[in-house]
């Protein structure tokens, strides 16, 4: 057995969506599934945009920074 068979061998297909999600939630109860879903799902989108607003509140006060510094190096060579 050479050494590439040995890797096709091990190998393990990931799971599809729905494996996962049968793995994860009690199909056989759609309702408490579905709730389940929704709240994992909610507190995912209210993570993601808790970064996206940092992440933009940094933009905006590292632009302001590099605003005022350039309009404190224009008026300064203004006067020259």
């Amino acid at each position: 057995m050479s050494a590439s068979e040995c890797l096709t061998e091990s190998f393990a297909e990931p799971m599809t969506a729905l494996q996962n999600f049968q793995n994860d939630y009690d199909l056989d109860n759609p309702a408490e599934a579905m709730s389940s879903y929704a709240r994992v799902m909610h507190q995912h989108t209210k993570r993601q945009m808790d970064s996206a607003t940092r992440s933009i509140r940094r933009r905006s006060v590292n632009d302001a920074r590099s605003r005022s510094a350039l309009t404190h190096e224009s008026s300064s060579n203004s006067e020259s």
